[in-house]
């Protein structure tokens, strides 16, 4: 089963299976396996060993490629089509005649074909409702971004009430050049990350094969004991594991998700259950700094939402219409808000009481903005608007930089773990070197 899952993943990320291919990278494998194994003075089951290994960590580091070419080539596709998209909406104001343009913009390929089935759902389609946000839905799920989402969405809503569009386009665009931005970056130190692991690997495995080379050029062999063959095996197997788990790691695409929504739920509801009984369990402070810190990247998120439904709405209406799009970790919080302020529509205190237990300054400035934009004070609304997009980007911005410092967390200790294990394998080598030593002296005597 999970080999058969395994090539339907290599499948989806565009490889084609043949038997003569697949074939000739075995023998690759094979090859580089028995060169290893040979050069660190294996042999018989122990180089079997270690060339099983090898064929069987291949198709998963083949995976790793594929998935890692595949996503990059998602973001290519999404960066070109949501520029592309913006600039053509920003003239036409209409959903189809925008997929029309950038249909004829892009190149043959599988974002061309999403959007040319979007185009024929839309003119195809009769008697439905939602016929032109379902069509786009098709495209959202090939490329899950957020970004997308909320670009379509907006311009569904543009189409639907109209109003006055063009500040918030050029907004929209420059966020998505923050976001490639982000993601040009993101992809280099995923580079110099891989990197930095290799030659860990590949140091700490010279200076193990060094050790023996030495010991052997003064006559005290070691290479041939067993215990020395199979801590040599073990460290050329755990170290393999190791660069795989990173090459893994730093395949993932940027359209994957890096956390588990529901455990930060569950983090949620832990903080809320201690604050309101007032005392602290187990964990506590790590949960808070936990949600804080996922709050801080989903907040930006959410208000983004909400200043584009500002183009055609009061405040409060778009917080309402903000919660079925809203990030699941906030709905809990928007569900109050949106309580208090059916109770106490002219109150500043719902909006200074919305995600007030995790004191994030940013939250309560943006907040406070909003309901000086609710009363009518403060100047003119549109300016208004524009400057809480404004305020979002530069938000959403260091969100998404937090996001990305995430997905690249614990590859330090990967780093550094090749380095225990030729440690301890040179540990082992001295102990035998230490070993021969005391036994040929005792023989010369």
């Amino acid at each position: 089963m999970k080999r058969k899952l395994l090539w339907d993943e290599l499948y989806q990320y565009g490889y084609v299976f043949s038997w003569k291919k697949s074939l000739g990278m075995y023998g690759v494998v094979v090859a580089f396996a028995l060169l290893l194994g040979r050069y660190f003075h294996l042999d018989g089951i122990y180089l079997v060993l270690l060339c099983g290994w090898c064929a069987f960590l291949f198709p998963f580091f083949l995976r790793n490629l594929y998935r890692n070419r595949y996503g990059q080539l998602q973001f290519v596709e999404a960066n070109t089509y949501m520029e592309q998209f913006l600039y053509s909406f920003q003239k036409s104001g209409k959903v189809l005649v925008t997929l029309k343009d950038v249909e004829k913009l892009l190149a043959k390929g599988r974002m061309h074909t999403c959007i040319r089935d979007a185009i024929t759902y839309i003119e195809k389609t009769y008697g439905e409702n939602q016929v032109e946000a379902k069509a786009l839905s098709r495209i959202e799920q090939e490329y899950p971004l957020q970004q997308m989402a909320t670009m379509h969405r907006f311009a569904l809503q543009v189409e639907q009430n109209g109003g006055e569009y063009g500040d918030a386009i050029l907004l929209m665009l420059d966020a998505r050049r923050m976001w490639a931005d982000r993601e040009y970056e993101l992809l280099k130190e995923k580079k110099r990350k891989r990197t930095q692991i290799l030659v860990s690997v590949v140091v700490s495995l010279l200076l193990c094969s060094a050790f023996v080379y030495v010991a052997n050029g003064i006559s005290m062999t070691i290479s041939d004991y067993a215990l020395v063959k199979v801590t040599t095996l073990a460290t050329l197997l755990i170290d393999l594991w190791i660069f795989y788990v990173a090459d893994k790691k730093l395949a993932s695409g940027s359209m994957e998700k890096t956390c588990d929504e529901k455990d930060l739920l569950r983090q949620y509801e832990k903080v809320k259950r201690c604050d309101a009984a007032g005392k602290r369990e187990l964990g506590y402070g790590i949960a808070k700094r936990k949600v804080t810190r996922a709050l801080q990247k989903v907040f930006p998120q959410w208000l983004l939402e909400v200043s584009l439904l500002l183009q055609s709405e009061n405040v409060q209406v778009a917080i309402m219409e903000s919660y079925e799009e809203a990030p699941l970790l906030l709905k809990p919080e928007l569900r109050q808000l949106i309580q208090d302020l059916q109770q106490k529509p002219t109150d500043m205190e719902p909006y200074l009481a919305f995600l007030q237990t995790y004191a994030l300054p940013e939250v309560q400035s943006s907040m406070k903005m909003l309901y000086s934009l609710s009363e009518g004070t403060g100047g003119n609304a549109s300016s208004q608007i524009s400057d809480i997009i404004r305020r979002n980007q530069l938000l959403f911005d260091q969100a998404q930089k937090m996001k990305n410092e995430d997905a690249l967390g614990g590859l330090y200790a990967l780093f550094l773990a090749p380095q225990l294990t030729g440690g301890a394998k040179m540990l082992v080598d001295m102990v035998m070197l230490f070993y021969v030593m005391m036994a040929s002296s005792i023989l010369q005597m």
